[in-house]
């Protein structure tokens, strides 16, 4: 609890919000005391406990409990019922380990990350310019995780959320019949780029007794393990214990721009590679967006997700707020702002 006080007035609300839970338990694993363990037994028999007067109602309940914890973690957390059944885990009868995992973008899941979109109409919020959910590039849409500012998205609040953007989108093609013109160079240029890894892997496949180690191209599983490793390293990962810094941040983002370099050369046999590609190219826009926002962000705002070792408090007099990026495709320029907070139920 006296952790909890530190990071006030989140620490205090009930539930503990998921990032201070995942810090509590590092905090243990640092002072020795791991490994994590999930009670899913001892969970479901309290649930059941109040049969237990009745053996065979007991026994349904048990049962019905445990078809529930398979079906609500097959549901949310795939990964873990897998665990389960590789580790000869029954959830009802044995605890299962948990740690903090590898980094990954979680959006509004349970973090307040994602596009920057539209209010609704009928909410008084500033941010508002046009169609609601609408990103601040006309005619596209986000909801669920991929929208930000909202850090409780689960799969209930996605679906209302991904209801509601649909039928703004609908509603905004409705009213923009005007079909867009578009110039048949530009178009021909941008099929060119989306095939060319394509031609770059068939132009110098054969210089090479193994397809993937090659000078003229990098294969996008390759691509992808460089990606990972910059930023488990550089942007506050599991192998560095979820911390970074202002000098880590600045040498992970010099690597990235070489990375950016090299992404140019991404080679795909097929058009299963193809995808891949430019998952990877989708990747690295983010992991750059979200290296440039721990920099700008001047604290540690979300123990348990990422902790800036030469910031470890958080300020809520200069940074109760949230932190957007801007990427300019004419300049090549990056432009990071802070947006205030609004709080929409006094």
């Amino acid at each position: 609890k006296e952790e909890l006080n530190n990071w006030a007035p989140y620490g205090l609300a009930k539930p503990i919000p998921a990032n201070l839970r995942n810090y509590l338990g590092m905090l243990d694993v640092e002072a020795g005391l791991g490994p994590l363990y999930m009670e899913t037994a001892e969970a479901i028999q309290n649930i059941a406990a109040q049969y237990k007067d009745d053996q065979k109602a007991f026994k349904k309940k048990m049962k019905e409990l445990e078809s529930e914890a398979w079906e609500d973690f097959l549901d949310m957390t795939i990964s873990q019922a897998i665990l389960w059944a590789a580790s000869n885990i029954m959830p009802e009868e044995s605890r299962s380990e948990i740690a903090a995992c590898e980094p990954y973008f979680i959006g509004s899941h349970s973090g307040a990350s994602g596009a920057w979109v539209s209010g609704p109409e009928d909410l008084d919020t500033p941010y508002k310019w046009g169609y609601g959910n609408m990103c601040t590039v006309k005619g596209l849409f986000a909801c669920g995780d991929a929208s930000g500012a909202s850090s409780h998205k689960f799969s209930s609040g996605s679906h209302a959320e991904g209801r509601f953007t649909a039928k703004e989108a609908v509603r905004f093609c409705v009213e923009n019949t005007a079909l867009p013109k578009v110039d048949a160079a530009a178009l021909e240029a941008l099929k060119k780029e989306i095939l060319q890894p394509l031609d770059t892997y068939a132009e110098h496949c054969k210089m090479t007794t193994a397809p993937d180690i090659n000078p003229n191209y990098i294969k996008p599983m390759n691509y992808m393990w460089r990606l990972q490793k910059m930023m488990d390293e550089y942007a506050g990962g599991w192998g560095s214990g979820f911390k970074t810094s202002k000098s880590l941040l600045e040498r992970g983002l010099q690597l990235m721009a070489m990375l950016k370099e090299d992404s140019l050369k991404l080679g795909a046999a097929n058009v299963y590679d193809l995808e891949r590609c430019w998952e990877n190219q989708h990747r690295t826009w983010q992991a750059e967006a979200h290296m440039r926002t721990l920099l700008f962000r001047d604290e540690t705002r979300w123990p348990g997700y990422y902790f800036r070792a030469d910031k470890p408090k958080m300020d809520e007099t200069n940074w109760h707020a949230f932190a957007n990026c801007k990427w300019d495709p004419k300049t090549g320029e990056w432009e990071m702002m802070k947006r205030d907070v609004v709080p929409l139920i006094p």
